[in-house]
């Protein structure tokens, strides 16, 4: 490229009142076909009304057009401009390092319209296809440039498809033009159409409004493929009207009726997805360790294949897809978090012992024992005071000091008959208290725990006023089991749950996300926590065991809290299922459409007015029946599951007697029948015997 004095300015612009005070070079005489062409260009850039600046990019021969003249007649007032001269030989598909600064002042200058005269077709062509792959220029921008047969071929449709404000100029016999512009929205079919505007000649002028048009207010009906992806609440199906429903199928229909387009829904095929492989800096900084990144959404494939002009399906606002397609104004953010599986302190076997502490529950044994022997106590020192102290008491204390009987005596049939015939007299019982045996004084004592009356009062007065007292202390006690049954009752068991994400590296639950750009975002992130999730996190898709894998804890899936709240309904399996309460972002949801779209400055003006409130509702609509919380139990409600521990308790009472009823024939067996004095057609002589000798 070759730069001629002050004209040629990179990146900045320069008013005519400055470079009135520089000195020009002369151009040579122009010949007929650049004089026309110098007036036709001034005409236009007058009717185009331009008011921040404009570019020219030209080539050697029809640089001497633009002169002092030339500027000081495109307006009303003075304008800046950025001139440009290049090579016939220059590849502007590969441009210098001073053509990139041009284009760059060009655009950050936000120029509304750029002139290009280059008679190189093929050179206009690849510069053209530049500034599309690489959003150089502001596309939407209008664009002059020379007709050329090279610029309409096939790969170009879809960048015609983008520009639509460009007006391009044929010479005709006679030094006449042409001008004509694209066919919009015919284009969008697939089909590139010529439009003609109008046929100008020396001494006519030009209409810029007709010129420049605007072409994306009205879409005359034209049939938009939309591809689609069912995820809830933004795109899912409805069986009863057997179509699709959601926000974004919502905000779709709005924008076909607001631009007058018809939206054809479709789901991609999913065995034809591509993966594109991008450069990891488009992430705005990646893992030093990755040359690249993946993109595994077809929704962005299809659009970035031009299968469809729009793509919908809870889309987020990652930068790395804007390499390949243009994201719109974020219609609504969603909290992303994850779905963890809820496991419950739900202890229902220990619901009857729980309303007391296992201090508590030492302190009321200790005290059935305590207070038990204290009635035995009192009641043998009652008895030995009264002068009529039974041999029972404390029998187990007392040493064995009588002599062992002769085996022959046991075989003598007198000694038998004398032992079956005896029949104690009343002067010989000793009167006996309820509270004279050790075992007694337990069984009472736990009797009045539980509300049992005794058989009788106590004879004597000290166990009566003790008895008096201790039933005082049962009321207590048992008053304050019953209202601590009664708040157990009334609350649900408590939940574990993980919240944070903290709590989650705790668990060991393995994270996974439907795309691999959530991971990488955790990979990027500066906290160092989340790029700990997302070095653990893995990209799985969907399954229909995906609930029940999240219940037994094989992993947590990452997705939006709506998302979420479906799978959590749906899940059948019966476990619980908990949404982290912590958000992790707020991520922005956007919809695709094709690179350097021209619907985008439209699409995104009706988003921002349905956004004051239509949105909003539509989003209330599509979650009505998605529940923020997992549905309470029922309080105060004693169900099956809460009354198994009173099935615990009978099953231990059944174990024990069951054991004490073993015990008891297992000493039948081995002591009682062993006896010299046991006789099993005479059993009774046995018994008498143990009440007149019971040392032996």
């Amino acid at each position: 490229m070759r730069c001629l004095g002050i004209l040629i300015l990179i990146g900045a612009s320069i008013s005519l009142a400055m470079a009135s005070l520089m000195p020009i070079a002369k151009h040579p005489q122009l010949n007929g076909y650049e004089m026309h062409l110098k007036v036709l260009l001034q005409k236009i850039l007058w009717a185009a009304n331009v008011k921040r600046c404009f570019g020219v990019i030209t080539d050697e021969q029809h640089y001497p057009i633009y002169d002092r003249v030339f500027f000081e007649s495109v307006g009303r007032q003075v304008i800046p401009f950025f001139v440009m001269r290049t090579n016939a030989s220059e590849d502007l598909q590969r441009p210098a390092k001073q053509v990139e600064l041009f284009i760059k002042a060009i655009k950050s200058s936000d120029c509304e319209l750029n002139v290009i005269t280059i008679l190189n077709g093929w050179q206009v062509q690849r510069f053209l296809g530049y500034i599309y792959d690489s959003r150089a220029l502001n596309m939407q921008k209008k664009f002059v440039l020379l007709h050329d047969s090279r610029l309409f071929e096939s790969d170009m449709i879809h960048l015609w498809s983008a520009c639509i404000g460009a007006i391009f100029l044929k010479r005709q016999l006679d030094n006449k033009y042409t001008i004509s512009t694209i066919a919009f929205p015919g284009i969008l079919s697939g089909v590139l159409v010529m439009k003609k505007i109008a046929d100008w000649e020396l001494g006519k002028g030009v209409n810029g409004r007709i010129l420049f048009a605007d072409k994306t207010s009205n879409l005359y009906g034209a049939s938009m493929p939309v591809a689609i992806s069912e995820h809830v609440p933004m795109v899912l199906w409805a069986n009863a009207t057997q179509s699709f429903q959601g926000v974004e199928v919502e905000i779709m229909n709005a924008l076909g009726k607001a631009l007058n387009f018809k939206p054809l829904y479709y789901k991609p095929n999913q065995s034809e997805t591509v993966n594109w492989e991008l450069d990891g800096a488009a992430y705005g900084g990646g893992n030093p360790e990755q040359n690249g990144t993946h993109i595994d959404s077809m929704l962005v494939d299809e659009v970035a294949d031009h299968s469809a002009r729009f793509a919908i399906g809870d889309l987020h606002q990652f930068q790395v897809y804007l390499q390949l397609v243009e994201l719109s104004a974020p219609h609504n953010f969603e909290c992303l978090t994850f779905l963890t599986p809820e496991s419950s302190t739900d202890n229902s076997w220990q619901t009857f012992i729980l309303p007391f502490s296992a201090g508590m529950w030492a302190g009321v044994l200790l005290s059935l024992f305590v207070v038990g022997t204290v009635f035995y106590a009192i009641s043998f020192l009652n008895a030995l005071i009264n002068g009529n102290v039974s041999a029972e008491f404390f029998r187990c204390l007392r040493r064995n000091r009588t002599v062992p009987m002769d085996p022959q005596i046991y075989r003598r049939v007198s000694f038998r008959i004398a032992i079956s015939r005896y029949r104690p007299s009343k002067g010989d019982r000793i009167p006996r208290d309820l509270f004279d045996g050790y075992a007694n004084c337990i069984l009472l004592t736990y009797s009045m725990l539980l509300y049992v009356a005794l058989p009788r009062m106590p004879r004597n007065w000290p166990l009566r006023v003790l008895t008096g007292w201790y039933w005082i202390y049962c009321i207590l006690l048992v008053a304050t089991y019953r209202a601590s049954f009664t708040a157990i009752l009334a609350n649900p068991a408590a939940r574990v749950t993980i919240d944070t994400l903290e709590e989650l590296l705790r668990s060991h639950i393995p994270p996974s996300a439907g795309a691999n750009e959530n991971r990488q975002f955790f990979l990027d992130a500066d906290d160092e926590i989340a790029r700990k999730v997302g070095e653990k996190m893995k990209v799985i898709g969907y399954s229909d065991d995906l609930t029940s894998r999240i219940a037994k804890g094989q992993c947590a899936y990452y997705d939006n809290e709506f998302y979420l709240r479906y799978l959590r309904v749906t899940e059948e399996s019966g476990s619980a299922l908990h949404i982290m309460k912590e958000c992790v972002l707020h991520m922005p949801v956007v919809l695709a459409m094709e690179k350097n779209s021209a619907l985008k400055p439209r699409v995104d003006g009706s988003i921002q007015h349905l956004a004051e409130g239509l949105i909003s509702k539509w989003l209330k609509d599509a979650t009505q029946h998605l529940p923020a919380e997992a549905l309470a139990q029922q309080e105060a409600l004693m169900n099956i599951q809460k009354f198994w521990s009173s099935f615990v308790a009978l099953f231990i009472g059944y174990v024990i007697a069951i054991l004490a009823l073993l015990a008891e024939r297992w000493h039948f067996r081995h002591t009682v029948m062993k006896h010299p004095m046991y006789d099993v057609y005479n059993p009774s002589l046995y018994y008498n015997f143990k009440r007149i000798y019971p040392q032996h």
